[in-house]
């Protein structure tokens, strides 16, 4: 796709390239010394939530699990402008097994999840063990 001045750029592109300033070179560096860690983290951690449901919209990751909400509570915390929620959620995995399960997760202003809304969850990259929300399923 190409834009005004050259090539536009797709969002896996556009998340690669802050991968890369997050992480490598000069740009990464100049992170390391003026971010926490802590706050690197979060950064990171949102970073491969946003590749995960990328390569979920797009069919090429299954979702492992979907989950009712059954509530949700703002920590007051923000990544970019994006807030940090609790969801409560009842989740279904793909096996059928049914459980509750507690979620502090980043997710999009433009699309927070509500109560009865119905969303979807795939195994963290980081953790395979542990399964991290994927974004709003229709």
């Amino acid at each position: 796709m190409w834009g005004l001045f050259g090539k536009k750029k797709e969002p896996q592109d556009r998340l690669e390239q802050a991968e890369k300033l997050m992480n490598k070179g000069m740009s990464g560096l100049v992170m390391k010394t003026m971010v926490s860690k802590e706050h690197r983290d979060l950064i990171n951690q949102s970073l491969d939530t946003a590749k995960q449901a990328q390569l979920a919209s797009s069919g090429t990751v299954p979702l492992s699990a979907t989950a009712i909400v059954v509530s949700v509570t703002d920590t007051g915390k923000l990544i970019n402008f994006d807030p940090i929620v609790i969801l409560v959620l009842n989740v279904t995995e793909n096996d059928g097994s049914t459980y509750q399960k507690t979620l502090e997760t980043l997710v999009s202003k433009i699309q927070i999840p509500r109560a009865g809304d119905r969303v979807g969850l795939g195994h963290n990259p980081a953790n395979p063990s542990e399964l991290m929300y994927m974004g709003l399923l229709p």
